[in-house]
């Protein structure tokens, strides 16, 4: 049995590992520049936690993000080069609830006001670098408050415990764009993007593909996929979870590696149902925040309103078996289970970042500042779509330096 690898498939400016918005928008830089780009994803689909889920009635929900605000500069910018701008739509206000013993109720329904009172005006004062959640937010609401809501409601956006997450990682503020809507998806969700992005001219995607080796020698990478088929190029972009990224450069970029391999990664096990609207009592929410249960959140479909269904996406914590898991989602909607017409389901991962984590990204990036290795991905200066698009267009910035394009 022959186990070398086939001839070279091909050459290229760069190969990016990886096909979730963080690869497709460095993608999308590189093709824009000129660069022959070709991207590698593992699995079936491109979009990582861009997960829209079609159905055949023609209603669709998320797996995994949800929401896009007027803040996301850099995001916008790739919708209008795509030329989707016209299919954004806006999410209405619906609120957040929480699920307390069994019972939905409000946010505010939770706290203890007296407490808060005293508490809110040291966020004129506090500052958030340097601290975790739980030591920034426990001083701006109160222990108890803390405690009793915001470390739920905090935990539901990265979908795992997030007390011990640096503060500045999770909420930044960034000027808005006037001229479009404060909170969009676009039509067909947000896989829209992922799919306009993949189509664009320059950029070769290949999807149900494995990467085995990454090598770099005589300032070329080469690229080993599971079915030992290898590609060359001058550039090499990373856009997977650290650990897989870590595995990779073992051998090429050790110091890179092992500062990688520092970053813990937590997974993310996530099932989509949708239900005729008469099925939920419940009045339109944007999601649902247990206080204690088996899953983080809920995020609902219910911001961009169907004429016959509601959508509700559960992410749950590890260690379920699936039967367990419609149990609870059935339990928690009041419906039975051949009242779900879809279940669809997902995993995806996601950072576990500490204090101390931003001298370790520097670390990083000191190591790769004159290299042609891009890192990019939700695991360096935040974990909203923004900072993913933001990273990419920095570290393609960077790049376009080192190989001498501009």
């Amino acid at each position: 049995m022959n186990c070398n690898p086939v001839g070279v498939m091909g050459q290229y400016d760069i190969i990016i590992i990886g096909a979730g918005i963080s690869g497709l928008s460095l993608a999308h830089y590189s093709a824009k520049c000129g660069l022959k780009t070709l991207v590698i994803e593992k699995s079936d689909r491109a979009g990582g936690c861009f997960n829209t889920q079609r159905f055949e009635s023609g209603f669709w929900l998320e797996l995994g993000a949800h929401t896009c605000y007027n803040s996301y500069r850099n995001l916008l910018g790739i919708i209008e080069d795509c030329g989707i701008s016209d299919r954004l739509i806006k999410r209405e206000n619906v609120p957040f609830k929480l699920l307390v013993g069994g019972r939905i109720k409000s946010i505010f329904s939770e706290l203890n006001f007296l407490e808060l009172v005293f508490s809110a005006p040291r966020i004129l004062t506090l500052k958030k670098k340097g601290q975790s959640i739980k030591s920034y937010y426990s001083k701006i609401t109160g222990r108890r408050n803390f405690d009793r809501v915001f470390s739920h409601v905090l935990s539901a956006v990265p979908c795992q415990k997030a007390d011990d997450f640096p503060a500045d990682m999770l909420f930044k503020k960034r000027p808005r764009r006037k001229d479009v809507v404060k909170k969009f998806t676009l039509t067909g969700g947000l896989q829209t993007i992922i799919d306009s992005i993949a189509k664009e001219n320059g950029i070769e995607l290949l999807t149900g593909i494995e990467v085995k080796e990454v090598e770099f020698k005589n300032n070329i990478f080469a690229v080993t996929t599971g079915d030992r088929r290898r590609y060359e190029s001058r550039a090499l972009g990373l856009a997977t979870p650290p650990s897989v990224a870590a595995g990779l450069l073992r051998d090429s970029f050790p110091e890179v590696s092992s500062l990688l391999s520092q970053i813990k990664v937590t997974t993310v096990e996530s099932v989509g149902v949708a239900v005729r609207k008469e099925a939920v009592s419940f009045k339109p929410v944007a999601g649902i925040i247990p206080t204690g249960d088996s899953f983080y959140s809920i995020v609902s479909r219910d911001a961009v309103p169907d004429e016959d269904y509601r959508g509700f996406t559960f992410h749950f914590k590890p260690g379920m078996d699936d039967d367990a898991k419609l149990r609870s989602i059935c339990k928690v909607l009041g419906v039975e289970r051949r009242q779900l017409d879809y279940v669809v389901t997902a995993k995806a991962f996601m950072p576990s970042p500490v204090l101390g984590h931003d001298r370790l990204i520097k670390k990083i990036d000191r190591l790769i500042a004159f290299k042609r290795l891009v890192l990019t991905g939700n695991y360096f200066s935040g974990l909203a779509i923004e900072d993913c698009v933001t990273r990419s267009l920095e570290e393609f910035s960077r790049l376009t330096t080192v190989l001498g394009c501009i």
